[in-house]
């Protein structure tokens, strides 16, 4: 291995990144605590953890992890025990006949490098040492650990249960209750069923999609937004996979040419998951979608969800309004419910009362009062809504508004002194205005109800260890109305997307963040509303006053680097 030509402080004076009285206070400190010289450095913020990485693969003439360049080969991770991985901060990278490579986020570690130089010994391969920033590392030694151990762990569970089932085919009959029954309890059926859901939470899915085909299975999970294939398993295990999850969920599992719901919970490490359930049927048999919603705890916050600065600053004056509603459209899945939650928080104070009514409770918020609707018991939204105003609310948030009585009910509690959040089924902010008209309710009293109005979306963000520019087909270009951006310089607007990398599975894409088209109700607007004006109307007095579209939005986080002109055309059609 390179051995370091310099001290770590000697190089960062050298290279004017340290002043001699802070390497002196550093080093006094170090006689004392006996810590690493970089953790004091950093922590006493004389220099960032950049600074430090860059200084450090300087010093022992280490190159640094390139996610682009140095894709991790898994054949490359049964060199390391995950275990050992974890514990010293390392990652297999690549191994052949040769070399054995593998990444590290502290050089040193005298434990860790002496164990690796033993493991390159034994396989008769040189080693060689890349250096990495620890959250990088971290994220893809958990990605494809995590990937790789779930897969042999399922592959297993598969193998095991085609060989106690015997070859199950579609042209086969299908079982008899008894004999699904038998299958869905066999320990290699339970034990699928559970390993399935593990793997997609571990790939940050929010969905399961068991699809069964004409000859075999697809198991797929959608990860930010998109679905993508996770397992192709045999037939043999579908009678037995779709038998055990119908009865976690309390459905009839002889019951098969009818669309069923149900759900039940999964607990792990301490984190609780309630999964909602849906069979229907289809030619090739039944297929089932699992709804994966996190009840450990909610911790977004409108800055977090990616809100600039004068949506931020709308969205508080409007939700610590005393009265009033705030109405939130979209399509399933594009964040409304986290939007209303994050709201919820900014509000949450011991000396209100904050009530909410919602199908399903996605959330659980301490010190919030949540009920779950549930027509067999006759709790609908708006019966809840109804017994609410009794509780002395001050605060209102009802999942949905799906029909003229909930509208009614909604808007009379905002007109009577209380704060109502909601979520309705619209495409654009002027249309979310009317859509309460349109579901019956009087014009004057929406008008003098409604807060703010917004719609919202959820789009993609490029993975930040592998972005990099690049410039968008012309198709593209035209598609957005060749967008100039205010600052861009002689060359034109600079553009960024992800190439796909260890941290991100090679999608170029990492976690979501929403993109808000926000409209404040002012005199002119509320008057509009009243007069029961069309949508079209409502936009272009809107767009007047400044109404920023979701297209607009979204190409506002390109130019910032935040998701790609691509993405946006995707969710954004149109303005429309």
């Amino acid at each position: 291995m390179p051995a370091k030509t310099t001290t770590l402080g000697s190089l960062l004076v050298r290279e004017g990144l340290l002043e001699t009285t802070q390497l002196e206070e550093a080093l006094a400190e170090q006689a004392r605590t006996h810590e690493r010289l970089g953790e004091i450095l950093c922590r006493r913020r004389f220099i960032d953890p950049d600074t430090l990485f860059d200084a450090l693969a300087t010093q022992y003439g280490y190159r640094k992890f390139d996610p682009i360049r140095d894709t991790v080969d898994t054949d490359a991770l049964k060199f390391v025990p995950v275990e050992f991985a974890r514990r010293h901060g390392v990652l297999p990278v690549q191994a052949d006949d040769e070399n054995l490579v593998v990444a590290v986020v502290d050089p040193m570690d005298i434990e860790a490098m002496d164990h690796l130089q033993r493991i390159a010994r034994r396989a008769q391969r040189k080693l060689e040492i890349l250096l990495a920033p620890a959250d990088l590392l971290t994220r893809a030694r958990e990605t494809h650990y995590g990937s790789v151990e779930g897969s042999r762990t399922v592959n297993r569970l598969i193998t095991r249960v085609v060989d106690e089932m015997g070859q199950f085919t579609t042209g086969e009959e299908e079982p008899d209750e008894g004999e699904a029954k038998r299958r869905a309890e066999d320990a290699g059926v339970v034990n699928l069923v559970d390993q399935i859901v593990v793997q997609a939470l571990h790939e940050r899915a929010t969905d399961i999609h068991i699809e069964p085909l004409e000859k075999g299975l697809v198991i797929r999970y959608r990860v930010d937004g998109l679905l993508y294939d996770a397992l192709t398993p045999p037939h043999a295990v579908y009678t037995g996979l779709i038998s055990r999850i119908k009865i976690l969920s309390n459905m009839d599992i002889a019951e098969r040419r009818a669309a069923q719901d149900g759900r039940f919970s999964h607990r792990q490490q301490g984190r609780e998951v309630d999964i909602r359930v849906s069979a229907i049927p289809t030619i090739n048999g039944q297929k089932l979608v699992l709804r994966l919603l996190d009840k450990t705890g909610f911790n977004f916050s409108l800055r977090a969800l990616g809100f600039s600065e004068t949506d931020y600053d709308a969205f508080k004056k409007a939700i610590h309004h005393p009265y009033g509603m705030i109405l939130l459209s979209g399509p399933t899945g594009s964040g409304k419910s986290t939007t209303l939650y994050a709201s919820l928080l900014e509000l949450q104070d011991e000396t209100l009362n904050i009530t909410t009514v919602e199908d399903p409770v996605e959330y659980q918020i301490a010190r919030i009062n949540q009920v779950q609707v549930n027509p067999r018991k006759q709790v609908t939204f708006a019966t809840a809504l109804r017994y609410f105003l009794r509780q002395d609310p001050d605060v209102i948030m009802v999942g949905e508004i799906r029909d003229a009585e909930t509208a009614d009910i909604a808007i009379r509690a905002a007109l009577t002194g209380h704060m109502v959040f909601s979520t309705i089924h619209a495409n654009d902010a002027p249309t979310t205005a009317t859509r309460l008209v349109s579901m019956g309710a009087e014009p004057f009293m929406a008008s003098s109800a409604l807060t703010l109005v917004a719609a919202q979306r959820l789009i993609r963000r490029i993975c930040p260890h592998c972005q990099q520019e690049y410039q968008p087909s012309d198709e593209v270009l035209l598609a957005l109305g060749n967008p100039t951006f205010p600052g861009a310089g002689p060359a034109g607007p600079t553009f960024l997307r992800g190439a796909g990398c260890a941290a991100c599975k090679g999608r170029g894409y990492q976690g979501r963040i929403a993109i808000v088209e926000r409209m404040m109700l002012s005199p002119q607007l509320r008057q509009l509303i009243a007069e029961n004006s069309p949508a079209e109307v409502i936009r272009e007095q809107a767009l007047t006053e400044g109404l920023t579209t979701l297209r607009q939005n979204g190409l506002e986080k390109v130019q910032a680097g935040v998701t790609t002109a691509e993405e946006v055309l995707r969710v954004c059609l149109s303005d429309d």
